[in-house]
């Protein structure tokens, strides 16, 4: 059944690539439809900050295994559940802020801007860190798959990729985001972000 839906999921994004550049090039009008309100607009900004929650929660899930701040008052066991459960989450959610993104009327993006760096005609270089953040954070979840082949050493240096998804993650909601100012989500931002980098700290302290 997963090998299913990996192949019709496979074969849709080729669609869309395939008619991306037919529409580019001319050769065809192959027009996604497109919603002429703002509710794909406002459902691509929830569900961007569903994703940053998600991997927000994932990261410091990772790091409170490695640091073992909560002590006896955490099963290891259930943290390890959640840490493997929040991944895969975390890109779901992604994929459903790309693909609501497609039916935007406004900026009319196409596959193209949403799966090759800087290319988009909105805010290239804050939707460009989008794209490779969620591109390296599919490689750390896809990793968990090879990590006997990896080894534990690989493993963990590629490990620590999910840092740069979790602050290029940030960087694009920041700067892409038409809300980002609000105090509420100056508080979403930051918070994950001071509690991740204090659990970093903590690391590598015990190290030094």
């Amino acid at each position: 059944m997963r090998e299913l839906m990996r192949g019709v999921a496979v074969g849709f994004a080729l669609l869309l690539v395939a008619g991306a550049i037919a529409s580019r090039a001319g050769w065809a009008d192959l027009a996604i439809p497109r919603a002429a309100s703002t509710g794909p607009w406002l459902i691509a900004r929830a569900s961007g900050f569903a994703a940053f929650i998600a991997l927000s929660f994932d990261v410091i899930a990772g790091l409170v295994l490695s640091t073992r701040v909560g002590g006896r008052r955490l099963a290891r066991g259930q943290l390890v559940e959640l840490h493997s459960w929040l991944s895969p989450l975390a890109l779901a959610l992604v994929l459903g802020h790309a693909m609501v993104l497609l039916a935007d009327g406004y900026i009319r993006f196409d596959a193209l801007d949403l799966m090759i760096p800087f290319v988009a005609p909105y805010r290239g270089a804050a939707v460009g860190l989008g794209v490779i953040s969620a591109y390296v954070a599919l490689v750390v979840h896809a990793s968990f798959a090879f990590r006997r082949r990896l080894g534990t050493k690989l493993w963990r240096r590629l490990h620590y990729l999910s840092f740069l998804a979790f602050g290029g993650g940030a960087l694009h909601g920041i700067l892409a985001g038409t809300d980002s100012r609000q105090p509420w989500a100056v508080v979403l931002y930051a918070a994950p972000l001071a509690l991740a980098t204090m659990l970093v700290v903590r690391r590598v302290a015990p190290a030094r």
